[in-house]
């Protein structure tokens, strides 16, 4: 014959109270910083949610050098002070949308992105639109 002398299901258990700690409320559990780099990935990806934002075309001496890339990420920088962040965007506009619109929608998108996912304030966007990312047309139109 077999006894048991405990609770039989994990549920009828007591609380282990061994080395059980009261935690501290949150504002006096330490702090949390946010890295610059944490900020320009989630904000160059942000760009990429933008219908005709582009990454800009990479430059030589101030020159472009082919065309946007699609696929690429945005140039961005960000500087974060405390729990605020600054934020630089250098993209190109698929050509023939408006230059104005979606520089907008691309700091609308910013900072909505960065402050959900990461709890940062955002103080500005700037946005520079280096280029018109303008298709090849594949050959001369020359008659």
């Amino acid at each position: 014959m077999t006894t048991t002398t405990g609770p039989r299901h994990l549920s009828d258990a007591p609380p282990d109270t061994r080395g059980a700690q009261e935690l501290a409320a949150p504002e006096d559990r330490g702090t949390l910083t946010v890295a610059d780099r944490v900020v320009e990935r989630v904000a160059s990806h942000a760009v990429t949610q933008v219908p005709h934002a582009v990454a800009a075309p990479r430059r030589v001496l101030g020159v472009a050098v082919g065309q946007g890339r699609p696929e690429d990420r945005a140039h961005v920088e960000a500087t974060v002070h405390g729990s605020t962040a600054a934020i630089e965007v250098a993209l190109a506009v698929a050509w023939p949308h408006p230059v104005d619109e979606v520089a907008q929608a691309v700091r609308r998108q910013v900072q909505r992105d960065v402050e959900r996912i990461t709890g940062v304030r955002v103080s500005r966007v700037d946005v520079e639109v280096t280029s018109l990312d303008v298709p090849d047309r594949g050959g001369s139109r020359v008659r």
